[in-house]
């Protein structure tokens, strides 16, 4: 009996979507993108130990097996396959976005406000491609005023399970092997 929950809470973890949610804010005054509540990138800057007598610069070698492996990867072949291959297992993607700009005239950014309503309908069939979009939210709101000021804020949980990630890299692989790679 034991055996029977051990194997079934596996496969419930193999098989339920885990969400994933990333944060991302930017203004003229500050920036961060957080992954759930933790910050990795923050206008913040962290305290670091140096030391003056060691302060030659560390060489970093790249690995030569993903090197090798990169160069043999044809990406515009790959994403042109993909942008034909209709995937039932997709991770699915909920997308709020808040932006507020102002371009230190009324007039222009009242026509960027009439390119960034086009670029709307492109961003979200962009994004169905490789993912099943559910809920996708863009406000975008213009300031009339005579300063620059950038603000974006978005929000975006993608829901992913580990039978979707072996199902799309198993696919991936194909469509590699195919390419003679």
């Amino acid at each position: 009996m034991k055996l029977f929950f051990i194997v079934f809470g596996i496969l419930l973890i193999f098989f339920i979507p885990i969400p994933i949610k990333l944060s991302m804010y930017f203004s003229t005054v500050d920036y961060y993108i957080k992954l759930y509540k933790i910050t990795i990138f923050s206008k913040k800057k962290r305290k670091s130990k140096t030391d003056s007598r060691n302060s030659k610069p560390v060489v970093k070698k790249e690995g030569e097996f993903f090197s090798k492996f990169y160069k043999k990867i044809n990406f515009s072949s790959l994403i042109k396959s993909l942008y034909h291959l209709n995937l039932k297992f997709k991770p699915s993607l909920r997308i709020k976005l808040s932006l507020d700009y102002s371009l230190n005239d009324a007039a222009r950014t009242a026509i960027f406000y009439g390119v960034l309503s086009q670029l709307n309908p492109i961003i979200y069939i962009t994004l169905n491609r490789p993912f099943h979009v559910n809920r996708y939210n863009i406000k975008i709101n213009p300031i009339f005023e005579d300063r620059f000021l950038l603000k974006i804020e978005t929000s975006s949980i993608i829901f992913l399970s580990f039978a979707n990630i072996i199902y799309i890299t198993i696919i991936f692989l194909k469509i590699l092997l195919k390419q003679g790679r």
